[in-house]
């Protein structure tokens, strides 16, 4: 597959990356002579040199010949050009952009997505938003995926000292035949795919549950997570990551305030979100935590545009008795950094965004691409083609690589939480999961012939 990346920011330099290890053919366009020659440096791509909604520019990068267009530049406008110039020049081809102005977006856009020429429209601001919102509706995970319109969920969840299930084996978790789980992978400093279930979970594992959503609950309960409604949310950070999680959480019925340091942009977030209590001040200043209700939160989310802010912000609120803290984070080292030194809840707005580029480029029949962590581990759902190789045999004769496995399967609006004798029937609704080096080999899996 041949793909253009219009953008050498870090969500552009990202997407090059996840193709080019892929082993698709990938050109990135930038105005940035020295962002492409690192990218080169580490990565196989091709570069060319000029603005992505100049048509010479994408001609010289391919254009006529490419499979996806996905601009990510930080212009929105030179964003929707470029996918207009590609339309033009090919019938065929994707096109991704992302649009960072939420006037573009959502009921109150001005232009229709259709009128735009796009494929699809990403926004790390939107996608991060869902991310915490489901995140907000399970309290005590550090990490939630969802499939198959929430029915069946990912769940991390992190061993704290005092657990109960401290030195038993992860049998113990599933000692419930009416539940619908799995336990898909323990995290301990490395990710253990498909565990034995004689492993004795310790202080600081991650555990990750693949369960239908009435599991969730108790399992996260034996774990000993306290289950307690999230009724209040702080933002600290009128961004527009800021702005995205609060109108978010405000729609689920969440009281939200938000926390930010200049008094201009405060008065316009008063105008843009009249369900959102707006304060003008500096997240760093304890008096103004405590004043504001820190130590009663559910959870406090730091989004400032500054990720080592955020982390020492989650921190500071942590300190002083946030129930649970949320950062935003998108340099993969810093991720688990942030987690092991006590921030709850890590999220990438890149990672997010990355997701749903990611399934246009997964054969057969695809719904949606979810990664964890930091790549960890990709979740792809996708409906079982007539002929493909998943159909018609019991998973166990499958020969899945280790790292993979099949985590759900949704037939007839029921959850099946699979075993090695289950057989994938023709429009399945299939959830599997696998380390991402793993993915081209499990695409047979998911197209027909």
């Amino acid at each position: 597959m041949k793909v253009i990346v219009a953008g050498t920011g870090t969500l552009g330099f990202s997407v090059a990356r996840r193709f080019s290890e892929e082993r698709h053919d990938v050109v990135l366009v930038g105005e940035d002579e020295d962002a492409l020659r690192r990218a080169q440096d580490v990565m196989d791509v091709g570069a060319v040199v000029g603005k992505a909604s100049a048509p010479s520019i994408l001609l010289e990068a391919g254009l006529r010949s490419s499979d996806i267009l996905v601009a990510v530049t930080g212009s929105d406008e030179t964003n929707i050009v470029a996918c207009l110039i590609a339309e033009t020049v090919s019938e065929r081809i994707s096109r991704v952009a992302r649009i960072h102005d939420p006037a573009y977006l959502g009921e109150k856009g001005i232009i229709d997505k259709s009128s735009l020429s796009i494929d699809l429209v990403i926004s790390p601001e939107e996608e991060v938003a869902q991310a915490l919102s489901s995140l907000a509706a399970t309290p005590g995970a550090a990490d939630v995926l969802e499939f198959a319109g929430g029915r069946v969920q990912v769940v991390g969840v992190d061993v704290d000292p005092g657990s109960p299930m401290i030195g038993r084996p992860i049998k113990d978790l599933l000692r419930r035949s009416d539940e619908k789980l799995l336990v898909a992978g323990v995290y301990r400093g490395e990710l253990v795919s498909a565990p034995s279930e004689d492993i004795r979970l310790a202080v600081g594992d991650t555990v990750f549950v693949v369960a239908d959503r009435p599991s969730v609950r108790s399992v996260m309960a034996r774990l000993g997570k306290r289950w307690a409604r999230t009724r209040n949310v702080i933002i600290a950070g009128g961004g527009w990551e800021g702005v995205s999680i609060a109108r978010r959480l405000a729609a689920d019925g969440i009281h939200t305030k938000l926390i930010e340091r200049d008094p201009l942009l405060c008065q316009e977030l008063s105008q843009l979100l009249p369900d959102t209590l707006i304060l003008n001040g500096d997240c760093m200043d304890e008096s103004l935590l405590v004043d504001e209700g820190a130590r009663r939160t559910e959870l406090l989310v730091t989004a400032l545009g500054n990720e080592t802010e955020n982390i020492f912000a989650a921190l500071l609120a942590k300190r002083l008795g946030a129930r649970r803290v949320a950062a935003l984070v998108d340099t993969p080292e810093y991720m688990p950094f942030a987690s092991t030194i006590g921030v709850d809840v890590v999220v990438s707005p890149l990672l997010s965004a990355l997701n749903p580029i990611l399934q246009l480029a997964r054969r057969g029949e695809v719904v949606a691409v979810r990664t964890l962590r930091e790549n960890l581990v990709e979740g792809i759902e996708f409906v079982a083609a007539a002929g493909s190789g998943i159909v018609g045999l019991p998973l166990a004769m499958l020969h899945m690589p280790r790292g993979s496995l099949v985590g759900a399967i949704v037939r007839d609006g029921q959850v099946i939480i699979p075993d090695g004798s289950t057989v994938v029937r023709e429009r399945d609704l299939v959830v599997l999961f696998a380390r991402p080096d793993l993915i081209p080999r499990l695409q047979r899996l998911l197209a027909p012939g």
